[in-house]
């Protein structure tokens, strides 16, 4: 007995010597613990989604929405972490439309996207519109009774026991522009869990020896629901997509990893009419680029800043000017300074239409470029000024007005860009013009002799003055804009 109590106590000692910390000093760091290496999260879905790639029109943005813990089991008690089910399931979708190589977009977290919008430094506007985007919930979490058996004789055996946990969803794709559903799919899994072991209880002489040994194997419940939430957003997109291109990726699915025997939840109406609208609300290409560089206008007049009247020495003290108030053209609760800043980049907008109107009948494509790149400085001065007088509380109709006239400067001198990248070369229109003057001289007088004597009759230009009606101007000709100078 002493000797079964000696191998005991070693055996408890040798253990407590390699557990980290239990014998440490406490102002000393316990051993940190290194598991198994960090690797990347593959699912048996990877393969299908990746051969996704490139069959998707990249014009199509596709976003994810909510996808909520649905089932309403926590526990808290006997050791319990809280929810039974991942709140991360929105980032899962994402990373495997992600892995798809669709076009994605983050709606997940716009705060950023907000904050500096109200903050006056990012346009929402160009925030990319969304197309279709995934949504749902994990709304179920049953936990079914399982069984198991035992059998013993004098005291040894084995044991087997085994349980199930069924969990499902629902994700639906959705056309944004009209918020009809277009695709759904419902998924459910069991996952599994068995324990086995044998244990001995036997006499020897007087002495009780008791044996146990055993293991417990189990699905992990969040990997299991990635698989699933990859699953079913790469039966989302194949019930988008054109069937014949759709069965060469699902073909790399192996049966065993997942399956779906009923027929698609696609609306091909619904898909269908989405998709004509999406292609008929399209936005419309950007303009070509200025072949030179754009920086800040440095030719724009400032506004006149009134000071104060000098008081004269030894007499009455001169009367300041009077400030702009409501009657004398200044709105109530606007600054001096913003209505200053405001109305400067009115002017700068002006200009900068009118310099794009010049572009547009421009005679020769270098000045046409040269016109165009001054009213889009001009444009984005104005726009600078109207940032830095709406940061000083320029507001209201006057706000309004300058707002509208800068949009349109900013039209007027893409449209001037535009016009200008696409014209031929000074050198190719002067030829061209030069032939077509030769060609029609020689049909209209060919039996004219060349000038002789001490005063050869000059060529007059008045003709070419009034052959060709002059042109109209550009698109902003006679067209009043409020709030011009």
């Amino acid at each position: 007995m002493k000797k079964w109590g000696a191998i005991m106590a070693a055996t408890a000692l040798t253990a407590c010597s390699y557990v980290p910390g239990a014998f440490d000093a406490p102002t000393q760091n316990a051993r940190l613990v290194n598991g198994p290496p960090i690797e990347d999260v593959v699912t048996s879905f990877d393969r299908g989604l990746s051969c996704l790639r490139g069959k998707i029109q990249p014009g199509i943005i596709f976003a994810v929405g909510q996808v909520i813990d649905a089932t309403g089991k926590e526990t808290y008690a006997d050791g319990g972490t809280g929810k039974l089910v991942t709140q991360g399931a929105g980032e899962m979708v994402q990373s495997a439309l992600f892995r798809a190589g669709v076009s994605v977009v983050n709606r997940r977290d716009p705060n950023i996207s907000i904050t500096e919008a109200n903050w006056g430094i990012r346009d929402i506007k160009r925030q990319m519109p969304v197309n279709f985007y995934v949504s749902g919930s994990i709304n179920s979490l049953d936990f079914i009774p399982g069984g198991g058996v035992t059998a013993q004789i004098a005291g040894i055996g084995p044991r087997n026991r085994q349980s199930r946990i069924l969990v499902a969803l629902d994700l639906t794709m959705t056309d944004a522009y009209t918020g009809r559903v277009v695709a759904s799919i419902p998924l459910q899994k069991q996952i599994y869990t068995r324990e086995m072991g044998a244990s001995a209880n036997s006499f020897f002489g007087d002495t009780l020896v008791q044996l146990d040994a055993g293991g417990m194997e189990r699905e992990a419940m969040h990997f299991a629901l990635r698989q699933m939430l990859s699953f079913a957003t790469f039966e989302l997109l194949g019930q988008l997509m054109n069937q014949d291109s759709y069965a060469v990726c699902r073909s790399k699915v192996e049966g065993s990893s997942g399956s779906i025997t009923g027929s698609g939840t696609a609306d091909r109406v619904a898909l269908h009419q989405a998709i004509q609208a999406m292609h008929q609300s399209a936005p419309p290409p950007p303009p070509l680029p200025l072949e030179v560089p754009v920086s800040k206008a440095d030719n724009v007049p400032s506004q006149p800043v009134v000071q104060p009247a000098p008081q004269p020495k030894g007499g009455t003290p001169a009367k300041a000017p009077p400030s702009l108030g409501p009657a004398q053209g200044q709105p109530a609760g606007i600054s001096v300074e913003a209505l200053a800043k405001g109305r400067q980049a009115t002017t700068a907008a002006t200009q900068a239409i009118r310099a794009a109107r010049e572009s547009q009948e421009a005679p020769t494509r270098k000045s046409a470029v040269e016109k165009a790149a001054e009213a889009l400085q001009l444009s984005n001065y104005a726009l600078l000024l109207l940032r830095e007088a709406a940061e000083l509380g320029f507001n209201g109709d006057e706000g309004e007005i300058a707002a509208v006239v800068i949009q349109q400067a900013l039209k007027a001198a893409q449209e001037a860009g535009a016009a200008a990248a696409q014209r031929q070369s000074d050198v190719k229109t002067e030829a061209a013009k030069k032939a077509a003057d030769e060609a029609e001289a020689a049909a209209q007088s060919p039996e004219i002799p060349p000038p002789s004597g001490d005063n050869p009759t000059a060529p007059t230009d008045a003709a070419s003055a009034v052959s060709e009606p002059p042109k109209p101007g550009g698109p902003v000709e006679d067209r009043r804009l409020i709030g011009g100078q």
